[in-house]
């Protein structure tokens, strides 16, 4: 059954100040247009929201686009979505694993700058770009985390790790929690609230997590204003956080969360994407290479906002 068209933002003309936070995606739309254009690289386009989302970034000038896969499938389904993909090459390659290794060599050999994940496993691609010896010595940051950026509250918030690591230990959660800060401070939020989610405000020695987010919200922190362990609702809620009276530094005003596993993140993703159909997006941060990860599920505008914030914050 073909999904009901997504209607997508416009994109605007100026309407950033220097310095000012990014508030929303029309800023993030608007910025892009400034940069020098790249080349995303899809492994394994054949799938309508893929098609659709890209073509949409290329009609806005966004970016240009290179797609690799099974090219009959590719082409049939741009016809069966009625998807204009006429302009774009397409390189053949009959499997999705032949196409995500075939979309990673070209993109070391300098045909594009940008990898986006088609219709393939996310384990699949990501244990190519991970395991890839050429670009383990390229990696920005030592660790690897799904970083969720969605627009609420007028402003954009950040929450992580709904596709990437599964049960992660403290160390871990640490890093997830730098690789969101880093992109908060490259949206601009000069001090980002960030908050350890669990179930409770207090530490509960039978509940993990609340003992994992005390002992995180103790660590030294940069540029950033951190507390846990917080419920959602109290990290979230101004209202919910003056009924509890739980002294915390977030004050119901979270600018990011990190769940305390990949099951909650998910979870939390998919109301997001699915129940509330928010704008959205979805970046891997700590990639030696700008890479577009997305759910095979999401729908086109949250792959058309992943793509242009993932050009964003590959601008240094």
């Amino acid at each position: 059954m073909m999904r009901q068209r997504i209607s997508f933002i416009p994109i605007p003309g100026n309407r950033r100040r220097v310095m000012d936070p990014i508030t929303n995606f029309y800023t993030i739309l608007d910025c892009i247009k400034g940069q020098e254009k790249k080349t995303v690289i899809v492994a394994a386009a054949d799938e309508h929201d893929v098609l659709a989302a890209t073509i949409h970034a290329r009609r806005e000038g966004l970016a240009e686009f290179l797609y690799v896969g099974h090219a009959d499938r590719i082409r049939q389904v741009a016809k069966d979505y009625d998807v204009d993909i006429r302009g774009i090459e397409i390189v053949n390659e009959l499997e999705p694993m032949d196409a995500a290794q075939h979309a990673i060599d070209l993109i070391k050999q300098g045909h594009g700058q940008v990898l986006m994940k088609g219709n393939i496993n996310t384990s699949q691609i990501l244990g190519m770009v991970v395991s890839d010896e050429e670009l383990k010595h390229q990696f920005k940051h030592p660790f690897l985390s799904h970083v969720t950026v969605y627009e609420w509250g007028n402003r954009l918030r950040i929450f992580s790790d709904a596709g990437m690591n599964i049960a992660p230990d403290i160390a871990q959660k640490k890093k997830i929690a730098l690789n969101a800060l880093h992109i908060a401070h490259k949206l601009g939020v000069a001090s980002p609230r960030l908050a350890f989610i669990s179930a409770v405000e207090k530490v509960n020695t039978k509940m993990q997590s609340s003992v994992d987010a005390a002992i995180l919200a103790d660590m030294a922190w940069n540029g950033a204003i951190v507390d846990g362990p917080l419920a959602f609702d109290g990290a979230m809620f101004e209202e919910a956080y003056q009924i509890k009276g739980a002294p915390s530094s977030i004050e119901g005003k979270a600018d990011i969360l990190i769940f305390p596993n990949i099951e909650t993140a998910n979870v939390f993703y998919k109301t997001l994407a699915w129940m509330l159909n928010l704008h959205m997006a979805g970046v891997m941060a700590g990639s030696a290479i700008p890479f577009i990860l997305t759910s095979r599920s999401d729908n086109e505008r949250i792959k058309f906002l992943s793509i242009a914030i993932t050009l964003y914050l590959a601008e240094e």
